[in-house]
């Protein structure tokens, strides 16, 4: 038999929204908090204006975020259960971002195709490896482009030089080769020499069990993207990588960067991190594994580990959290809670089957309530609770709570 789900007849909300709107951050220190809470018996729609956030019905709020809020998230109901879903219109809505310090054990086990946001910065998950003898899959936007070496026209390139080593004509396994759009005496190279010449600039080393950052190189003449693969028509099912990277031992994660910054990451790139005998630390800090120079991401901001065959990510009280994108709609559980972040709102939300447990003022994990915030919550909860409880058209009371008193973080 199928265990009965409980259903839940409530989901309470409580909502944060930094004072500040800045590029679509959250302050988990900030003091200057607008708090309310909510509890909601049927599907609504959760819209922000300015920094008052409001939870309106479906038949309200179409008109209202078409014109006067920014939507943030939807609550739907279907067979009984309350879902999490992106807030109508659907193309115009932002994108959900789950918080990962307010998961449960305070954790997240990442899979192929997460997107990871830290402060400013967001990074796509493009491979997990656990074990085996896979090696990272280097493919960027040039979506595996080859360059095709023609073995019957080694006589005619014997007299051609190569515009790195100025020898002339191919050598046995090393083959000239055009890897770009340059012509004329510059247009040919020896294999070996551009893959000296790309591990130099990409700075490639044998250490740290084969972790480095991979991008894309372009001719510093006619400025083409190198391919990333080179063919050899003797064998043309395996081409050969046109850079020689050292060997990856798994664990392994690759990590796609996907925000050019004019200091560090000119282009996109991927950072190939082995787990083997450490734990992925991502941060400002000169001991980060990968490192971010900007003042968004804190020293030690957020770290990877590999534990019981999973790639956790774990939040270290970073001052802008650590926040992985909603793929699809989500499930409340009943007494599982989820804290999603809209810009500079952050929503927690509790799938409740006690009304009353649902009107009961509980803080956010994220952040600590005053004692004086705490007592008048109670109070004001006391209060709704003595004149009816919920309202008849299916809202809770709202209220407001005070700002938070954070403690700062060490580092910073």
């Amino acid at each position: 038999m199928h265990p009965v789900r409980v259903q839940a007849q409530a989901v309470r909300v409580v909502s944060s929204t930094w004072a500040r709107d800045s590029h679509d951050l959250f302050d988990f220190e900030a003091t200057d908090l607008h708090r309310k809470t909510f509890t909601a018996l049927k599907p609504a729609v959760c819209v922000r204006t300015g920094t008052d956030v409001q939870m309106l019905s479906d038949a309200l709020a179409a008109p209202r975020v078409n014109n006067m809020c920014d939507p943030l998230l939807r609550l739907a109901q279907k067979d009984g259960s309350f879902w999490v879903d992106r807030a109508p219109p659907q193309g115009s809505s932002k994108k959900l971002w789950l918080v990962v310090r307010d998961m449960p054990n305070g954790a997240h086990h990442l899979q192929q195709g997460d997107v990871i946001k830290l402060g400013r910065f967001k990074f796509r998950v493009r491979q997990l490896e656990g074990t085996g003898e896979m090696q990272p899959e280097l493919r960027l936007d040039d979506s595996g482009a080859v360059c095709r070496v023609n073995l019957d026209g080694e006589k005619e390139l014997a007299n051609t030089l190569c515009r790195i080593c100025l020898l002339e004509g191919p050598s046995e396994g090393d083959p000239l080769i055009a890897p770009c759009l340059c012509k004329g005496s510059i247009e040919y190279v020896h294999l070996g020499c551009l893959r000296h010449w790309i591990r130099g600039r990409l700075n490639l080393s044998d250490s740290s069990g084969g972790s480095y950052f991979f991008r894309p190189l372009p001719c510093e003449l006619c400025k083409a993207a190198y391919p990333t693969y080179v063919q050899n028509e003797a064998d043309p099912l395996q081409p050969m990588p046109l850079v020689e990277v050292p060997w990856t031992r798994p664990p392994f994660i690759v990590l796609e960067n996907m925000v050019r910054d004019s200091q560090q990451h000119a282009c996109r790139g991927l950072h190939v991190i082995s787990l083997a005998e450490k734990v992925l630390k991502l941060g400002r800090g000169h001991e980060s594994d990968v490192r971010i120079a900007d003042v968004s991401i804190s020293r030690c901001h957020a770290m990877i580990r590999f534990h019981q065959g999973h790639f956790q990510l774990e939040d270290n009280n970073s001052k802008f959290g650590t926040l992985v994108a909603m793929k699809k709609p989500r499930l409340l559980e009943p007494g599982q809670g989820v804290s999603i972040q809209m810009g500079r709102t952050v929503l927690s939300l509790s799938a409740q089957t006690d009304l009353e447990a649902a009107d009961a003022p509980a803080p956010l994990r994220h952040g600590t309530s005053s004692g004086a915030a705490d007592e008048r919550q109670l109070r004001l909860a006391l209060l709704n609770r003595g004149s009816g409880g919920a309202r008849p058209d299916g809202w809770g009371t709202e209220y407001p709570g005070d700002a938070a008193q954070l403690p700062r973080e060490a580092d910073e």
